[in-house]
Formats: structure tokens, C-alpha cells, sequence
């Protein structure tokens, strides 16, 4: 599949931003945040994909939640955030729960998918795919002491 890529920004994944989230004490997952690729903004129900992988594992859907304008949404509802808009300038944060909890050095990939509702490709209903995913290695700290 073809699809459009402009990385304006250095990170995608801003990677200082990586933390572990404490639930209890325990870890029990991460968040980070994440900049938009692409110079325009987009509604949330512009996104086609949305896919958090640690170490090549896709981390299930209902494992992870999108923040944005003060407001957490389960994937599954950014099909319908219609008038929810991502500015290129706004981050958005991912949160990502492992009951496991992470901790260590992990390969982290955004697998992040857009439409451009603005640029029909074909006909019906196909518009340009704009890829603005992001792949980083991080360290995080262990638990910390109960």
C-alpha cells in the first residue's frame, strides 16, 4: 500500500516523554506522547490505524487509550470523535497497559494511519493514506519500592 510520509518533526514519539504508569505501586504500563508528521491538522476520525508494538508484539486494542484536549477515548471511539481536531502543534498522549507491567530496554513502534479527507486517490470513498508512525528504543526504570 502507498502512502504519503512527511516527517516534519524529529520525533514522532517524543521520547522524553516516555514514562511508566504506577497503579497500586505496581507498574502496570507506560505512556508517551505523540506529534502529528504531517503540516496539517486532523479530526480523530481521520485515523485509519492506530497500533502500539513492544518488542514487534501488537499490544491489544483495549490495552491502550488516546488523550487528547482533555479527553480519553478507547480506540475503538476515534472512529466516531468527529469533532475532535489534532493540530500539528498539539500532543497527544498514548497510554499503554501491560498488567505485567514494563520496565527495561523495549523497542516501541507507533503504528499510526490517517486519511486526508481533502485528497481523493480514486474512486467512492479512497483517499491518500498518510503514514505518521514512529519506531524508538527506550529505557524504563523498574518498580519502584513499595
Amino acid at each position: 500500500m502507498f502512502a504519503m510520509r512527511m516527517k516534519l518533526n524529529q520525533q514522532i514519539i517524543k521520547k522524553e516523554s516516555i514514562q511508566p504508569i504506577y497503579i497500586n505501586g505496581k507498574n502496570k504500563g507506560m505512556r508517551f506522547d505523540v506529534q502529528l508528521a504531517y503540516y496539517r491538522g486532523h479530526y480523530l476520525s481521520d485515523i485509519e490505524l492506530l497500533e502500539v508494538h513492544i518488542d514487534g508484539k501488537k499490544v491489544s486494542d483495549e490495552a491502550v487509550t488516546f488523550q487528547l484536549n482533555g479527553k480519553e477515548l478507547p480506540l475503538y471511539k476515534l472512529k466516531y470523535a468527529v469533532t475532535e481536531f489534532w493540530r500539528q502543534v498539539d500532543l497527544a498522549t498514548i497510554q499503554v497497559l501491560c498488567p505485567e507491567g514494563i520496565s527495561g530496554s523495549h523497542d516501541i513502534e507507533l503504528k499510526l494511519m490517517l486519511r486526508i479527507p481533502y485528497m481523493q486517490i480514486g474512486p467512492g470513498h479512497d483517499f491518500m493514506p498518510l503514514d505518521s508512525g514512529d519506531k524508538v528504543t527506550i529505557k524504563l526504570e523498574g518498580e519502584e519500592d513499595e
